[in-house]
């Protein structure tokens, strides 16, 4: 690379070219004295041909340049000595930098001295023209709030001052008589805005006001007081849907209990006529069962007469034999009612005996009274053989 070269600034001398300055009482002017404006350095030359031809010729070795994991370190020596390359010109640029703006900055300063002397009596001439404009905007101000004062009347709670003035009213531009309108009109509309409200026939009629003194704007109260009566409405419907839903469950639910209760009903009905066709059913089984006892007593009682009147016979036939005339108290007399009379003295038949197995259902005392009748009866018995 080349060896650095120092750069010295071209002077040029010259006369007065040009006035920047406004011409002031007393001729002011402001005049350059060196260098004057055909002067002023209008190119830097530099060896930019030779530079860019020597660099071109470096990066061309690393354009299709591919490293591998063994020539890592070579890459970042490679790497290294172009970023040396690039500070270095780099470097010269801004070195080259400073020396053209070094003049100019001491130039600079020096201009903002002599400005600053001008800028202290505009100061003081700003505050007293900011001090008579304060005072005319107070002024108009005033006369703004004086109309407002005319018209407000109960509506000052409402809509104060603050609320219908407009900076933009104390513009210069903006006319007195246009500002004061311009709040009557804002006054007007808010007291028309609250009669439409205080028309409505909604219980919410205060809740939109409230909207509408927070924001003066119609169209949102209205909006709120819809969106009121509508929740109300849903709420109201809610309700009543759950009313009838509540009166519906209750009625199912009643229908169940009445069903519950008419199928207990008739399940207690069929027990009771379970209950009372088995007792029914079992009286007629013991009325049964006494009326067998009851024949077979009076079948037994109307064979026992037969028994002993052929034992009379037998006892007359002896006698017979014996030559004894039986006696009249040994003749049997018939058993009263509609039992036949048995000849004591006619041939008997013999009386065939039957075995029968049975089984008794009744109390003890039907048990036993059946057991002795048949003893009385001379009835054998006894255990049933398996």
């Amino acid at each position: 690379m080349a060896g650095r070269k120092k750069v010295t600034p071209e002077v040029v001398e010259g006369e007065i070219v040009s006035e920047v300055a406004v011409e002031q009482p007393g001729k002011m002017e402001f005049k350059l004295i060196n260098p004057t404006e055909d002067g002023f350095l209008k190119e830097i030359r530099w060896n930019k041909e030779e530079l860019d031809a020597a660099v071109r010729k470096k990066i061309a070795d690393y354009e299709n340049v591919v490293y591998t994991e063994d020539s890592i370190k070579q890459a970042k020596t490679d790497r290294a000595e172009l970023n040396k390359l690039s500070n270095a010109i780099d470097d010269r640029r801004k070195e080259v930098k400073k020396i053209i703006n070094a003049p100019y900055a001491v130039f600079e300063s020096e201009v903002k001295e002599i400005l600053a002397l001008i800028q202290k009596p505009i100061a003081t001439i700003d505050r007293q023209v900011k001090t008579f404009e304060d005072q005319q905007k107070e002024e108009k101000k005033k006369s703004i709030q004086a109309a407002y004062d005319e018209v407000i009347g109960d509506l000052s709670a409402v809509l104060p001052f603050e609320k219908v003035f407009d900076s933009r009213y104390l513009n210069q531009t903006y006319k007195l008589a246009a500002a004061q309108e311009e709040v009557r009109q804002k006054i007007d509309k808010v007291r028309t805005d609250l009669d439409t409200i205080d028309s409505l026939e909604s219980k919410y009629k205060l809740n939109a006001k409230d909207v509408y003194i927070k924001t003066f704007d119609l169209s949102k109260a209205l909006a709120e007081n819809k969106r009121l009566s509508d929740l109300e409405a849903k709420l109201e419907a809610d309700k009543r849907r759950k009313a009838e839903e509540e009166a519906e469950r209750q009625r199912r639910e009643e229908e169940r209990r009445k069903a519950a209760q008419e199928e207990a009903e008739q399940k207690r009905r069929e027990e009771e006529y379970r209950r009372a066709a088995q007792e029914e059913a079992e009286q007629q089984k013991r009325e049964e069962e006494r009326r067998k006892v009851a024949q077979e007593k009076a079948r037994a009682e109307s064979i026992q007469p037969e028994a002993e009147n052929k034992a009379e016979a037998s006892k007359v036939t002896e006698n017979k034999n014996e030559g004894n005339v039986p006696a009249a108290n040994n003749i049997v007399s018939a058993p009263a009612g509609d039992a036949a009379v048995s000849d004591p003295f006619s041939p008997q038949k013999e009386v065939k005996q039957y075995k029968a197995s049975f089984t008794i259902f009744g109390t003890k005392e039907q048990i036993m009274a059946v057991k002795q009748y048949m003893i009385d009866n001379n009835i054998r018995f006894g255990k049933v053989e398996r």
